[in-house]
């Protein structure tokens, strides 16, 4: 079959866009799902092509690369030459797992929210509308483009939790507002600092592949990392700049925080690879030991406050910060390595289980939102001690909580595992000893999640639960796919894992 060639990552921003405004107009709410979910199937299927091609070669499609090689999928065009700003869009070993991400929990999103009620095609359009500004930030390669994306998708997760949050929607979203905009004034001083410096070029490949286009090594590279830090570390969220995440999770939707935990934060940690490590190297690895220093609070600050919850949504929420901050942890051990020569093998692996992370957390986070939202609408509470015993009533509740829960604390055989236990390495060969500290988390996870399980869902039955009803259909399905992709990207992670490994060699100067 004659191979198509055709302008793939232009379409995965196109069609959601085309999708949002077409459930909107839909007359009746009913069609507005499945015009929405159908939408939504369309960009999936042109992400797994997309991963096909970091897989091997597709006879069916053709696709563009940069002059350097390093991107696929490229697109470019003059869009305003006055600033020279352009139309440039690409995709690599970075960004690749990341837009696989997003297309695909968008429409898991969409069927767990499938009994909504209220202003139901803004809502489904919403979710359209935030697919296309995520995957905006994560194929655009010229900034001006890059924070365009960035700030559109402020709105809305604004709106989602401000419309059709729970009690303290309005709090929640203003604080959620303030902070990610207060980070974003940040990156955007950075952003307009890096164009000057590198000769008036908002080009991102250009930025990262030409050493005269960068910031002079010292004091003002410093500066500027600490603010980058700063801008994308709040979206992370990592430690202590994280304290809107857990009010903005409780009053979500529920498809909401599947999106807000499982893409949204994955933001901030692209924007830590793409722009501290790669636009300025030299900062990176002169602040290596503050950005290990962060990442070793947030683990064992998320896991210790994860102890003391009894909000089902609030402990996943935190959990968050302490995965999280495995991701900044591998980063420091990549960069404090780089830079000398020949970088240690393990110290590479705990860069590229850092990426990794990126991925696992955004399946095994949303799964376990989707069930601390489907508990809380069915059984009217979330409390951890009020559920008590609901094994007996709710077996497919347990189950894919139980799953949810081992993927999460690293289980051998599941996608958490890989990227845990790749940091580790990695932390050990820069940090010798000082590993001992995020290891402790592993033991403290376990604690947070088993002592959950086994207060709310095995031991006595709550009288109250005796009728308690289990996972709607519309629930099963996405649980279900999330379930086996676990197994999948636990099993058989060399596939996946080395399209991120040849990424990270190339960062750090292997080959």
């Amino acid at each position: 079959m004659a191979a198509l060639e055709f302008p793939l990552l232009s379409a995965l921003l196109v069609i959601p866009l085309v999708g949002a405004v077409a459930t909107y107009l839909t007359p009746q709410d009913k069609w507005a799902r499945w015009v929405a979910m159908a939408f939504s199937l369309v960009p999936l299927a042109l992400s797994s092509l997309l991963l096909l091609a970091f897989l091997g070669p597709d006879p069916m499609v053709t696709l563009a690369t940069s002059a350097d090689g390093r991107y696929l999928a490229w697109e470019e065009a003059a869009w305003i030459p006055q600033v020279n700003v352009d139309y440039r869009l690409g995709v690599d070993g970075l960004s690749i797992l990341l837009v696989f991400l997003t297309t695909l929990l968008t429409p898991l999103a969409l069927a767990v929210s499938w009994d909504e009620k209220k202003r139901v095609r803004e809502f489904f359009a919403l979710f359209l509308f935030m697919e296309v500004t995520i995957l905006g930030v994560f194929v655009s390669l010229d900034f001006f483009l890059f924070f365009l994306f960035w700030e559109a998708g402020l709105v809305p997760m604004y709106f989602l939790i401000a419309v059709w949050g729970g009690p303290r929607r309005r709090y929640a979203a203003i604080k959620f507002f303030l902070y990610t905009q207060a980070a974003s004034l940040l990156v955007l001083l950075g952003i307009f600092a890096l164009y000057f410096y590198g000769g008036n070029t908002f080009d991102m490949t250009e930025l990262i592949r030409n050493p005269a286009t960068r910031v002079p090594a010292g004091v003002i590279q410093n500066f500027l990392f600490l603010g980058f830090l700063v801008g994308f570390g709040a979206k992370l969220p990592t430690f202590p700049l994280h304290t809107w995440l857990p009010d903005a999770h409780v009053e979500a939707p529920t498809g909401g925080s599947v999106m807000l935990a499982g893409i949204l934060l994955k933001l901030g940690g692209y924007g830590l690879f793409r722009v501290n490590v790669q636009m300025l190297p030299d900062a990176a690895r002169e602040l290596a030991w503050l950005v290990a220093l962060l990442g070793i609070v947030s683990i064992l600050y998320g896991a210790i406050a994860c102890i003391a919850q009894e909000d089902l949504k609030r402990l996943v929420a935190l959990s968050s910060v302490s995965h999280m901050g495995f991701v900044t942890l591998g980063l420091a051990a990549g960069v404090s390595g780089s830079g000398g020569g020949e970088v240690n093998p393990a110290i590479l692996t705990g860069y590229s289980g850092a990426v990794f992370q990126l991925f696992a957390h955004g399946l095994i986070s949303a799964a376990l939102f989707m069930l601390a939202g489907s508990l809380g609408h069915r059984l009217g509470t979330r409390n951890i001690s009020d559920l008590g015993g609901i094994a007996r009533t709710n077996p497919l509740t347990t189950t894919f909580l139980m799953i949810a829960f081992l993927a999460s604390l690293g289980l051998p055989g599941l996608v958490g595992f890989v990227a845990e236990i790749s940091i580790f390495i990695g932390t050990y060969a820069a940090f010798s000893w000082w590993v001992i500290l995020p290891i402790l988390s592993v033991v403290l996870t376990a604690a947070y999640y088993l002592w959950a399980a086994q207060r709310a869902v095995f031991g006595p039955l709550n009288p109250r639960w005796e009728k308690a009803p289990d996972l709607h259909r519309f629930e099963v399905v996405p649980l279900a796919i999330l379930s086996v992709l676990f197994v999948i990207f636990g099993i058989f992670t060399f596939w996946f894992f080395q399209i991120v490994h040849t990424w990270s060699a190339a960062t750090l100067g292997v080959g």
